[in-house]
């Protein structure tokens, strides 16, 4: 089980550096970016729930043999995590030339992790 975890958690990581990398546009901060509080595109709210599956999924398994309470509340703050993660990848995208920084985002990233969390907590968790 101790395997699981340490695996789990370079996974999560991975994931993480990677949502971080594709974040990044050109780095820019004397000149800031677009703040686009309405800007909804099918493609970029499908790639951000995609993207954040695994980040829910992994965030879960990184916790399961830890975590003593109801897998509801793990779940909640792994979405409250990935709120956080992508709520700073949209403030890192403000100082750039390429990227346009949306709430949308943070909302699809929230539902991305939500839908990856409870799908591995109601696969994997005792109830």
């Amino acid at each position: 089980m101790r395997s699981l975890r340490t695996s789990s958690r370079v996974a999560w990581a991975l994931v993480s550096a990677f949502i971080v990398v594709g974040s990044l546009g050109e780095w820019a901060p004397d000149q800031p970016a677009v703040w686009a509080p309405l800007l909804v595109s099918a493609a970029d709210v499908a790639q951000n729930v995609l993207v954040y599956v695994p980040f829910g999924a992994f965030g879960v398994l990184s916790f399961t043999d830890t975590y003593q309470r109801h897998w509801l509340r793990l779940v909640i703050r792994i979405v409250g995590i990935a709120i956080l993660f992508a709520a700073s990848n949209e403030a890192m995208q403000l100082y750039t030339l390429d990227r346009v920084a949306s709430p949308i985002d943070i909302a699809s990233a929230a539902i991305g992790a939500a839908a990856g969390a409870i799908a591995i907590s109601w696969w994997r968790l005792p109830r």
